[in-house]
């Protein structure tokens, strides 16, 4: 038996080298092992979470994942956690805020993203239930390809020096034209956003089911005393008249979706900041905005960031 035993022993030591070189590299400090991540995956955001549990939560989509959060809890004088991550529709991030709300742990206040792009009926992503999965489920979270993927891309960059990127730019010449050699009014990425949201955008419709549920989440953060925001960030001014206006989107926010939002604030004491229709600090979107909804890490975010949670305890 003993035999037996070390005989299996070495056959698992691939297995043992490989969990090594993953819990190395894997980019979401799942196990906590790591003073902090840079990550931006949900599943790095929510284990986070669930190891230090903050009391003042960001949650969104990936326009409120990239905060310089000690520049955030120097404006508003308050740590916050961010917890919102890249592509998160209203669907998910409303699943976040009930999954915190369950969590027993103490929340004070919540800010909510919503826009136009996350109460269309059809982006309505429904991802929470396998990443709830992975958050209880340690060798799922091992054994998936992403996360291995992820962790080799790490130890890729780590052996290659690689500096981490940040969505940011010097537009020079070659940025401000097409494949063609064309002069473009915008830098290019700026140019060509509203093309890489018309598909997405073209049957635009109201998603009642989720608004149904923001209603919800409102009136229930009114009942435990948690302070909810509801922030709409700031849009390219392209992606408002080459998108929004073309598909009738505008009217439909303007004269539908934001007085609901305004009548469920009067009734629950909720907040809506709106910079998305009402304006913001962002006044030049070629140097401001890396895309159309992606403000620039170094020229436009920090601004913003400064007025939202400058407006935020007004």
């Amino acid at each position: 038996m003993l035999h037996i035993l070390k005989r299996l022993a070495v056959l698992l030591i691939p297995v043992y080298l490989w969990f090594a070189f993953f819990l190395a590299f894997e980019p979401n400090n799942y196990f906590g092992l790591k003073k902090q991540t840079d990550s931006s995956q949900p599943v790095a955001r929510v284990r986070a979470y669930q190891q230090e549990p903050g009391r003042s939560l960001i949650i969104g989509d990936s326009r409120l994942a990239h905060f310089d959060m000690d520049l955030v809890e120097e404006v508003s004088g308050r740590p916050w956690q961010n917890l919102a991550f890249g592509g998160a529709s209203l669907r998910e991030s409303l699943d976040l805020a009930e999954f915190v709300l369950d969590s027993g742990h103490e929340v004070e206040e919540i800010l909510l993203e919503v826009s136009f792009y996350t109460v269309n009926a059809g982006y309505d992503t429904d991802r929470f239930s396998a990443l709830e999965e992975t958050l209880v489920n340690p060798l799922a979270y091992c054994l998936n390809l992403e996360y291995n993927v992820n962790a080799l891309t790490m130890f890729l960059n780590f052996v290659r020096n690689t500096p981490d990127t940040i969505e940011s730019g010097v537009w020079g010449p070659a940025d401000y034209l097409d494949e063609e050699g064309n002069t473009l009014p915008l830098h290019r990425k700026l140019y060509e956003y509203p093309a890489l949201i018309d598909s997405r955008c073209r049957d635009w419709a109201i998603n009642e089911e989720q608004l149904a549920r923001l209603e919800e989440l409102a009136r229930r953060c009114q009942a435990e005393g948690v302070a909810l925001t509801l922030v709409l960030p700031p849009m390219a001014q392209n992606v408002r008249t080459q998108v929004c206006e073309k598909y009738g989107i505008d009217d439909a926010m303007l004269e539908t979706v934001l007085p609901l939002l305004d009548r469920w604030a009067d009734e629950t004491g909720m907040t809506v900041l709106d910079y998305e229709w009402s304006g913001s600090c962002i006044t030049d979107d070629d140097t401001q905005f890396y895309d159309g909804f992606h403000l620039d890490e170094v020229y436009g975010l920090p601004d913003w960031t400064r007025q939202l949670f400058g407006d935020l305890d007004r």
